[in-house]
């Protein structure tokens, strides 16, 4: 599927890429808080354990550090806490914890293989006999009335490691002394907890989260597309009439500076051109017409004095005719190049529509008496136009529904009211003329090659100049349709007097 908005997919993008970030936060913050818990489960454990196989305990201590840790931790301890302790030789000294069937049977303790112990350190009892000893003292016999002082004792370990139980992971630790081996297992159900509401409140909030990314990406997007906006503003208002049309960049970012700057000066360059352009085709038109008409004299002055029926006024005939083509066709430039530079003059006046086309039938009945033309139009339809240039647009249409319509097929031409608009529809039937010829035939010198060859009278102007006429009253000239069974063309005027009588 193609996306076509700009600002679309700088949304989807900017969606996509947060997803992505955020996909990988998520899972990395996941194994984050996964090893700190573990860590902290780590540093627990040693701290229980510890005090325990510092010092020589006393055989029912095992019990009271139970009992100690359902004190400490509540009930659930049965549950969250193995204990087992281990005497040397292998026997097992005590074993708690409602969990333990959970954990294999030979999974504690731990195996301490390779692990350096650290040595016996002197107990407060063998520093005071060193240091009666020492000083001499008397009575030194006495210290052993007192009550019998722990020892601190050397530890071999700690170690841990992850145990896969029937119903989860627990996280074992082991450490031992010379007498007793320690082993804790703490299960990770709490922690699994942990991390999995971590993930489900993230699965949760990521959606809101993308959509707001995906609002912001989509109105950078509108942001960044503002200069180009009004590039496309600026270049919508350029036409013919408005070629001195700029891009205002006194605002514009760096990055479009250079765009709006060579879009300036094409558009430079363009009105120059056109205007000289414009300015050779006026000042072409207006120059010839003074040798032409100096021609056209001089030939009718022969036309005159050649004898009747004679080889030579045929010829002058001949030239009288191509003469007056030129000077139509110099006429035609002359209104285009006015029409260009938006200059056309106009003199306008409230006309009478239905009037000025019921008389260029009559013109039409009398060059193509073997042509039927229907008309289907008011007595009355006021608008405002300039009457010659409008008779040049009816002449135009209704020449060429003769010219290029089937011989003997009718003329059908209709006068209604669409909206605000004076609408003048002339239909004929005949050739074809293809979508890619429909648009062509308004431009200039254009000719369809299958029916509008050079064999037939015409300049190529005629509906170039009807239409650039129409748009210059506000109006336009389409071509409706063109289907092998009709022709259609259609002029749209605005109104002048809002008024139309019943056909007479």
């Amino acid at each position: 599927m193609m996306l076509h908005s700009f600002r679309l997919k700088i949304g989807l993008l900017s969606m996509c890429l947060s997803g992505l970030v955020l996909l990988g936060f998520g899972l990395f913050a996941s194994s984050v808080l996964n090893q700190v818990g573990r860590a902290r489960i780590d540093r627990e454990l040693r701290a229980l354990a510890d005090a325990q196989v510092r010092v020589s305990q006393p055989p029912n201590h095992w019990q009271r550090f139970d009992n100690s840790l359902r004190s400490i931790y509540g009930e659930a301890a049965a549950k969250q806490f193995i204990v087992k302790a281990t005497l040397v030789s292998g026997v097992t000294l005590y074993a708690t914890g409602e969990g333990a069937t959970d954990l294999p049977p030979d999974a504690l303790p731990l195996s301490l293989a390779g692990i350096e112990k650290i040595p016996d350190m002197p107990s407060d009892e063998d520093n005071e006999r060193a240091q009666n000893r020492t000083e001499g003292r008397q009575g030194a016999d006495a210290e052993f009335d007192k009550p019998p002082r722990r020892r601190h004792l050397g530890v071999q370990g700690p170690v841990y490691e992850t145990i896969a139980g029937l119903d989860g992971e627990w996280r074992a630790m082991t450490l031992a002394n010379k007498e007793v081996t320690l082993s804790i297992a703490m299960n990770l159900a709490g922690l699994d907890a942990e991390t999995h509401h971590f993930r489900r409140e993230l699965l949760i909030v990521a959606p809101f989260l993308l959509f707001l990314l995906a609002t912001g990406g989509w109105l950078i997007g509108h942001v960044a597309l503002r200069p180009v906006n009004g590039i496309a503003r600026t270049a919508e208002a350029v036409t013919a009439q408005r070629l001195g049309e700029r891009i205002v960049n006194g605002n514009v970012d760096q990055e479009f500076q250079r765009l709006t700057d060579v879009i300036n000066g094409m558009l430079e360059r363009l009105e120059r051109g056109f205007q000289q352009a414009t300015r050779f085709s006026a000042d072409a038109a207006h120059e010839l017409k003074t040798p032409l008409a100096i021609l056209q004299a001089q030939v009718e002055r022969c036309l005159q004095r050649a004898t009747d029926g004679s080889d030579e006024q045929r010829e002058y005939a001949e030239q009288m005719d191509e003469i007056q083509r030129l000077k139509t066709i110099l006429q035609k430039l002359l209104l285009l190049s006015q029409a260009d530079a938006g200059k056309l003059p106009l003199s306008i006046e409230c006309i009478n529509l239905s009037e000025r086309v019921r008389s260029a039938v009559d013109d039409v009945e009398m060059l193509a008496p073997e042509r039927n033309t229907r008309v289907d139009a008011p007595a009355e339809l006021l608008i405002q136009a300039d009457p010659d240039l409008l008779n040049q647009v009816i002449e135009n249409l209704l020449s060429n529904a003769i010219k290029f319509g089937d011989a003997g097929s009718s003329i059908g031409i209709q006068l209604s009211i669409l909206g605000k608009q004076a609408c003048l529809t002339v239909k004929n039937v005949g050739p074809v003329i293809s979508e890619h010829d429909r648009e062509k035939i308004f431009e200039r010198f254009y000719r369809v090659d299958e029916s509008r060859s050079r064999d037939i009278e015409g300049t190529g102007l005629g509906l170039s100049l009807a239409r650039e006429i129409a748009r210059a009253h506000g109006g336009d000239l389409v071509l409706e349709r063109s289907d092998g069974t009709d022709t259609i063309f259609t002029l749209q005027l605005p109104l002048g007097v809002k008024r139309m009588v019943a056909p007479a």
